[in-house]
């Protein structure tokens, strides 16, 4: 239900370590696991049982961040060409860091790179950090950024979490966006 996938082990190497620090693995499969002697069971039981509320206690702090980022990006797609029709939109460039990371933003507007993100803080500080590094590459020097920001729960948060992102790129809000989009779909 958190969007995390299986059969990649750079996003599930949180769970190992979940499970790992309290005496349970995370097998190749995607299952929490321990095996013990049956004279061990109780504690074994109880090892595992701390394992899940682990990752309910993990699950419980991802509150806030979209489970379905492509439905967001989908609106923001709309939202971008019903605002300027005329210009291009697509799939979002590739970008090498100066750490030598590659970032993958996450669409293309008439050339300019834009990021769509939550306001939950792990997905400022995701954005903010790739921006950093894109930014510190002198070939991305004069990268144009938008970001777009998801303010429609908690306009608060986005707007406190936009003076921030302000320092590496645009920001927009995405109540903004749409009232742009719906002015110019309005005018033709």
């Amino acid at each position: 239900g958190r969007g995390v996938t299986l059969d990649d082990n750079r996003q599930t190497r949180f769970l190992k370590n979940l499970a790992e620090t309290n005496g349970a693995s995370f097998s190749e499969m995607g299952e929490i696991e321990i095996w013990a002697r049956a004279d061990d069971a109780p504690v074994a039981f109880a090892k595992y049982i701390s394992t899940i509320l682990a990752v309910c206690a993990w699950e419980m702090d991802q509150h806030g961040v979209s489970t379905d980022t492509s439905l967001f990006l989908d609106e923001v797609t709309m939202c971008l060409r019903a605002w300027k029709p005329e210009a291009t939109v697509g799939e979002g460039k590739e970008f090498a860091g100066v750490s030598g990371h590659k970032y993958k933003m996450d669409l293309d507007f008439d050339g300019r790179a834009v990021l769509a993100i939550g306001t939950h803080p792990a997905t400022v500080n995701s954005a903010a950090k790739k921006l950093m590094d894109i930014r510190a590459a002198t070939a991305n020097e004069k990268l144009d950024v938008l970001i777009v920001i998801d303010d429609r729960l908690d306009a608060d948060a986005a707007k406190s979490e936009s003076l921030i992102l302000n320092s590496v790129a645009v920001t927009m809000m995405m109540t903004r966006l749409e009232k742009a989009a719906n002015s110019s779909s309005s005018l033709n």
